[in-house]
C-alpha cells in the first residue's frame, strides 16, 4: 500500500471531513442560537435547585437548635448564645457561613402577642436580632435567616426582589419551651 492509498483511505473514513467541508452551516446556526438558552436554562436550574437545598439545611439547623431551647439545654448552659450558636452551626454542615448567619430567638406571653415581622435596613441586613429564649413553659419563637447570594447574575436579576442578587432565606420556628428545671 502506498503513501497516497493510504492517505485516501484515511480521507474517506475520517467521519467528521464531511461536515467540516460543509459549506451550508444551517446546522451550526441553528446551535448558535439555541444553545445559550439552553446553557442558561440548565445553569438556572441548577441554581434554584441549590437555593432549596440551602433552604432546606437551614430550615433543619434551626429545627435541631430549637430542640435545644424547647428542652432547657440552651438555658442550663454556661454561656446559652455560645451553646445555641453552636448547635446551629454544626446542623449547617459547613454548607452555609455560619458568621452569616443572624438569628432571632425571642420569648412572648402567648403566640398570639408574638411579632411576626422583621426589619431590615438598605443593605438587606436585620436590624435589632435578640437572643432571649425563655424559661419553662413560656412561648418562644425563633427566626433564622441566611442571605443566599445567587452565583448567576440573570438568576440573580430574575429572582432579586430587593436589588441585592440575594434571596433571604428563613427558617421559623415557634414553640412552647418544655418544663425543666434551670438548676439541674
Amino acid at each position: 500500500m502506498t503513501l497516497s492509498s493510504l492517505a485516501k483511505l484515511i480521507r474517506v473514513r475520517f467521519p467528521g471531513r464531511a461536515f467540516l467541508n460543509s459549506e451550508g452551516g444551517g446546522m451550526m446556526v441553528e446551535f448558535a442560537f439555541v444553545a445559550p438558552f439552553v446553557i442558561l436554562l440548565m445553569v438556572s436550574t441548577i441554581e434554584v435547585g441549590l437555593t432549596l437545598f440551602v433552604g432546606a439545611t437551614l430550615e433543619g439547623a434551626a429545627e435541631a437548635a430549637a430542640r435545644q431551647i424547647r428542652t432547657g439545654q440552651v438555658q442550663v448552659a454556661a454561656n446559652p448564645l455560645e451553646a445555641f450558636r453552636t448547635r446551629l452551626c454544626a446542623e449547617l454542615f459547613e454548607l452555609i457561613d455560619c458568621n452569616e448567619v443572624v438569628f432571632d430567638v425571642r420569648k412572648f406571653d402567648n403566640f398570639t402577642s408574638v411579632a411576626t415581622t422583621l426589619e431590615f435596613d438598605e443593605e438587606g441586613d436585620v436590624v435589632g436580632a435578640a437572643f432571649l429564649p425563655g424559661d419553662s413553659g413560656e412561648m418562644t419563637i425563633i427566626r433564622v435567616i441566611y442571605r443566599w447570594h445567587y452565583k448567576t447574575p440573570l438568576v440573580a436579576q430574575a429572582l432579586s426582589s430587593d436589588g441585592t442578587g440575594s434571596a433571604v432565606l428563613m427558617a421559623t420556628m415557634a414553640f412552647q419551651n418544655e418544663p425543666y428545671e434551670l438548676g439541674g
